[in-house]
């Protein structure tokens, strides 16, 4: 493992430690990431950069907009670490289109690939996905109204290859849930 990727896997855990917030999300991300990279022959380590960085919004208390601010963060990081100015625009730019806005659609490989990753993520969340939604003081109703949407737009974000590992635990989701 590289230096600034070992730097800011370190820098997420910490963090993630620090705000007491589960970090299983951000390690399937990463995992998956390298994963379709390797299969894809993507950058491997624009993609798993990306992945670490991915929700660093989020974990600092970020909701909406998480992840544009999230963009800003990871450039500030990875200019401390002095990693290449190019190479951090192509992270940026991944954590930039990740999320599911219709402003920010992802149109690199590695963006691509980073979108699904964290869309293919949810997947095997989905109990924790559930406790969230539902301790939120949401009925059951409107609980798996929100599941549901959050499966199809997850779903909806992949690239056909992540769509295809994705499609049975999609599907059992729409059967268990209507």
């Amino acid at each position: 493992m590289n230096k600034t990727i070992s730097d800011v896997k370190k820098i997420i855990l910490e963090l993630s430690e620090s705000r007491g917030v589960k970090k299983g999300h951000i390690i399937n991300v990463v995992k998956y990431s390298l994963f379709l990279a390797k299969k894809l022959k993507a950058d491997r380590e624009i993609c798993e950069i990306a992945a670490w960085l991915h929700d660093i919004d989020k974990l600092k208390g970020g909701k909406e907009g998480h992840h544009i601010r999230g963009a800003k963060d990871a450039e500030e990081i990875l200019t401390k670490l002095k990693y290449p100015k190019d190479k951090i625009k192509k992270v940026c730019y991944c954590i930039l289109t990740h999320s599911s806005d219709k402003n920010y659609l992802p149109k690199t490989l590695e963006a691509k690939i980073v979108a699904s990753a964290d869309a293919l993520a949810h997947f095997d969340d989905f109990l924790e996905i559930v406790y969230f939604y539902y301790n939120r003081g949401l009925t059951i109703d409107e609980t798996r109204d929100r599941i549901l949407k959050k499966a199809d737009k997850s779903f909806n974000k992949m690239m056909p290859y992540a769509k295809k590992l994705a499609k049975k635990r999609y599907d059992a989701i729409k059967i268990l849930l209507k």
